[in-house]
């Protein structure tokens, strides 16, 4: 493998049809909010490429101390392939400390997911939130970046100085308050069972 990732508008249509196919409706934002607040120096959108083809996206939030991994994708086709693992080693090789949020891990693709994170560099940090009627956990790579309401907030609240935009951001999604909370011993080992 031999990846590259692009910061153009080259590989743009590739890029949203990969994201609208791969995010539900209710956990992303209209595309084009992507592509503009990645405009800023605050979050990159990324085509992933591999010697010539397009393997996948990123978008990537600056937090300050750390970097919140918002959306990543590979081409269905090329998923089970190790783009993956490799996409994830790179991005924490160059942004170090990374965090994300996963759906609650309640049905076998959302467990899939959870320990393809887990075996890729990503520790549990036992925190939760709700976002839209949705629940999340919170995953990164560093085990003592400590997970906060506010660098949760920053994941939204950073993406763009334009305040219409962060004001289209914050109907959309709950960007003025979170409320993390830690899970409890049986929680976890019920979402394993």
């Amino acid at each position: 493998m031999n990846l590259l990732y692009i910061n153009s508008q080259e590989y743009k249509d590739r890029i949203e049809e990969l994201y609208l196919e791969s995010f539900p409706e209710d956990e992303r934002f209209p595309f084009w909010i992507l592509e503009e607040c990645s405009k800023e120096n605050n979050s990159d959108l990324l085509s992933i490429v591999d010697n010539g083809v397009f393997v996948g996206m990123s978008y990537i939030v600056n937090c300050n101390d750390a970097y919140y991994l918002m959306y990543l994708a590979v081409e269905p086709n090329l998923r089970n392939k190790n783009y993956g693992s490799h996409i994830l080693m790179d991005l924490e090789e160059k942004y170090k400390t990374l965090f994300l949020s996963i759906d609650d891990p309640i049905n076998e693709l959302n467990i899939r997911r959870k320990n393809f994170y887990l075996r890729n560099g990503f520790y549990d940090t036992n925190k939760y939130y709700e976002d839209t009627g949705v629940n999340y956990e919170v995953l990164c790579t560093n085990p003592e970046y400590e997970i906060t309401n506010e660098n949760m907030q920053m994941r939204y609240t950073n993406t763009t100085s334009n305040s219409e935009l962060l004001s289209i951001i914050a109907n959309t999604f709950n960007a003025d308050y979170v409320n993390l909370k830690n899970k409890s011993v049986s929680q976890d080992i019920k979402q394993h069972i």
